[in-house]
This record gives structure tokens, sequence and C-alpha cells, in this order.
């Protein structure tokens, strides 16, 4: 009986530990990225981008990229490269759902290609030279063509030697409309400004600095001594009290980072990276890294001007760059004016435009890390007797080239963390995605937004979340032009 007894005994222990072994099969995940929550933080994230239907018409497009010679800021005629002998570049502008038929013809003394700057667009037309493209020689052409999946605010520029070629003039503005959201469109404000933020480092004759070579690199990045909007140095703008205008930003400078001051003027950013936000944003909080746009609702007070005479609006740039040195302007910098003079009959009373459908993803901070990446420095002591650098900047302890090829599947969450151990900061651009910024320094946060550019700053962490939905080999890289020329970009896989 006893012997029996224990037969039985073990037989109830072995069910019951099958029972617990089963239910731990169930329970648990068989990977990070099956875990409780992450199908609703998928789904609500393709509610937020939407459909993408066909308008089924096409839009055509022309661009030479060449040597010129124009006026930078309120300079002399100097040598440049553009895009169509201008800078900056030619306003593409099309609907959601258009298709972009773009005829790149390349007429610079050396290779280059077009990225489309945050817009999604098939891998094999992102534009980075012998990953997604082969790279389009002097004398060369390529067509790029795409659905405009996304509407918002983007920018084109090279992905060849960019530290140099956009920083010569190459860059241009993509927009993309979208009629179903008639309070964002351009006609509902009483205008429609354009800016595009950049710096020049010019030497003593005026010309363009001609430092470019990878080995003279500034480990701080290229600050300019003359700021610029649209190419012009202090432009002035028109405008009546009580007027409503849309004002699309674009920073394009290689490393420098602007916080904008209106004054008495009233600001709202209401789009991020081409993306609608949530809810409206200060414009004097947000730091605008390299590679950022930021649609802004700009709204002239009808106080401001109660004697009808003319008044001054200062914008001001509050970054101050701690490496910032000899002639290169710091601190508060006054970028443009806007002249006040007369008003509007009837003050547009529309409210600042909003996105209704931004994903809940206020638990995606709580999931596992899926991957980390590390942005660091690494001296190269053979640099005296060889091409080398002294210095390289890497993802992981590798520089592009050595990288090591992150792999993620379409259409599943990913939970990414990054730190920086260099003492500068990087502007993180993603292609081929859109992300969510979920905490900084370990703090979560609730940014209302998604963005394809962040800033990792000094000695810092940040940690994000994203839904990759486009095939193909995708690159990763600081914004910083000149770290990313030093090594500072990777590429992540994205998979069936």
């Amino acid at each position: 009986m006893l012997k029996e007894k224990n037969k039985v005994t073990c037989f109830n222990r072995l069910n019951l530990k099958s029972l617990l072994v089963l239910f731990m099969v169930v329970a648990i995940p068989l990977s990070a990225n099956s875990a409780p929550g992450h199908h609703e933080l998928v789904t609500g994230y393709e509610s937020f981008l939407g459909s993408s239907t066909s308008t089924g018409q096409t839009k055509t497009f022309s661009l030479t990229a060449a040597v010129t010679q124009l006026s930078i800021g309120s300079g002399k005629p100097i040598s440049v490269w553009a895009y169509n002998e201008q800078i900056p570049g030619p306003i593409l502008r099309v609907n959601k759902g258009d298709r972009v038929k773009v005829l790149f013809q390349n007429n610079l003394p050396e290779s280059s290609t077009i990225h489309w700057h945050g817009i999604r667009v098939p891998n094999n037309m992102d534009g980075v030279p012998n990953l997604t493209q082969a790279p389009v020689e002097p004398g060369e052409s390529f067509t790029y063509e795409f659905q405009a999946v996304d509407s918002g605010t983007y920018w084109f520029h090279p992905h060849s030697r960019t530290h140099e070629q956009l920083e010569r003039g190459l860059y241009g503005i993509l927009i993309v409309e979208d009629p179903e959201h008639n309070q964002v469109q351009g006609q509902q404000y009483d205008q429609e400004w354009v800016w595009v933020l950049d710096d020049w480092l010019l030497d003593s004759d005026g010309a363009i600095d001609d430092s470019f070579a990878i080995g003279d690199l500034d480990a701080g990045g290229r600050l300019g001594n003359l700021l610029s909007i649209n190419g012009k140095e202090l432009p002035s703008y028109q405008a009546k009290t009580g007027e409503r205008i849309r004002l699309r930003i674009i920073n394009v400078s290689n490393a420098r980072n602007y916080k904008l001051d209106f004054g008495p003027a009233k600001t709202s950013i209401f789009a991020v990276d081409g993306n609608i936000s949530a809810q409206a944003q200060n414009v004097a909080t947000f730091d605008i890294t390299p590679g950022n746009r930021i649609d802004v609702d700009l709204t002239i007070p009808a106080s401001l001007n109660s004697a009808n005479a003319e008044t001054l609006i200062k914008v001001n740039n509050l970054f101050s760059h701690r490496e910032a040195s000899g002639d290169v302007p710091n601190g508060v910098q006054t970028l443009a004016t806007i002249k006040v003079l007369g008003k509007v009959n009837i003050q547009k009373d529309f409210p600042v435009p909003s996105h209704d459908k931004l994903p809940d993803w206020d638990n995606a901070h709580n999931t596992p890390i899926d991957f980390s990446f590390e942005f660091d420095s690494r001296i190269n002591f053979n640099f005296l007797w060889t091409d080398n650098p002294l210095t390289s900047y890497v993802i992981n302890g590798k520089t592009y080239g050595e990288h090591e090829v992150t792999t993620l599947k379409k259409g599943e969450f990913y939970h990414l963390r990054f730190t920086n151990g260099t003492g500068l900061y990087h502007p993180i651009h993603m292609h081929g995605v859109f992300y969510k910024v979920l905490s900084r320094n370990g703090v979560k946060v609730n940014e209302p937004y998604f963005r394809d550019t962040a800033l990792l700053d000094y000695n810092s962490s940040i940690e994000i979340g994203v839904v990759p939905l486009d095939v193909g080999s995708w690159v990763m890289h600081c914004h910083m032009l000149e770290h990313a020329a030093l090594g500072m970009m990777t590429v992540f896989d994205v998979i069936e």
C-alpha cells in the first residue's frame, strides 16, 4: 500500500509539473515581440498612418545637380553646388497618393544620389549609394519613382559625401498635401512660408570653406559663421495683425541645432517631421536638430498693432552650442524679422490642426528592450601612416562598413535603446520608418507625435518604439553629418 501510495503521489506530482510546464509554454512569449500588447501597438501605428490610396495622378519633375554661381547671405556670388541653379532647390509639391517621378541629372564633378528624407519610399529609391542603388556618376542620370504615401513637410539631399555636397548647397523641399485634412491646407491660412534653416562656413574671401577631407573633419561638427533662411541672411517677411500663417521649417544644417522664439507672436507646433501631432507644442521648447522639420501655426496678435504703425518682430535662435568658437555665432542670434503693418478684415478662427488617431503607446516604455546601440568614438592610432582620420565615430564599436546588420521583422514592434558615450550630441535619423521617443535618460516621456530624427543629447540615453513596415536594407545614422562621414552609421534589414 505504501509503495502504491507513493506511486500515485509521484504520478500526481508529475501531472502537476507537466501542467506547470504547459502553462509556462503558453504564458511565456516565444519572443519579446509576441508579448501581450504588442499587437495593439502595431495596429495603432498602422491606423495612425492611414491608407495610401493612389490618386491615379503622376507628378513629374526634373532635378539637375551642378556647380553654379549664387549669392549666399548678402554677399557676392560664389561657387556653390545646387539643384536647378537655386538654393534651396525647388519645392516639389504633390498630393498624398500621387505617383512622384523625378528625373535626376548629375552634372557634378563627383558621383551623387538623392535621399528623400523622412518620407517612406521603396528601398531601391532611398538613395544610399552601394546599398540601395549604384552611385549616379558625373554626366549620368537616374529616375526616382515612388508613391507619396505620407503627407507632410519633407526634404531631399544627396547621400554621397553628404557632409560636403549638402554643405555646398544641395538640398530641396518636398511637400505632400493631404486633401482629406482641409484644415491643414496652405489655402486655409492667410499665408504659407517655407523656411530652410542653414549655416555656412565661409572663408575670409566669402567663399565656402573647402575643408571637407575626412581627415580634416571637426569632431564637434561643422558650425557655420553665417546663418541663413532660404540662403538669405536676416530675411524680412511681411504680415498683418490677425493673420494666420502656416510656417514649414526645415533644418538642413550639418551640425547646428535651433530653438526658436517669435517674441509676441503666437506659435504652436502642430507637426513634427511631417507627422501631425495629437496636441500642439511650444516652439520655444523644441530642439530643431539637423534633419528635423516642424510645421508651425503662427498668429500675429490683433493687439500687436493697435496704433496702425509698423511693428517689427524678431525671430531669434536660442540654442547655444558649447562647441562654437572663433567667429561662429552662438548665444541668441536673430534669424529673420517680420514686419507687421495693417490688419486682416476677418481673422480666421479655426483650431490648430491635430491628429485624432495617435496611438496610445503609454505602456510601450515597459516592454523589453530588443536592441541597444551605443554611440561612441574611437581613436585611430594609425592615422599618421594611413588615410584614416584621427577619430572615428562608431555604433556598438564599429564604423559603417564594419557594422553588424540588425534584422527586424516587418510589422512587428521593437523597443530600441541608444546611449551616448562621446560627450557630443547626435541627431539620430532612421531611414524608412517613423518612431516615437519613449524615454530620455530612463525617464518616461510621452511625445504626442512620431518623428524620424531625434536628439541624443550629451552623455544621455533615449529609448524609442518603432514598427518597420517596408522591407529592405535601411541605414540609421547620426545626422551631424561629420559624424556620419567618420563612420557613425549602421544598417538594419527589414524582412518579411
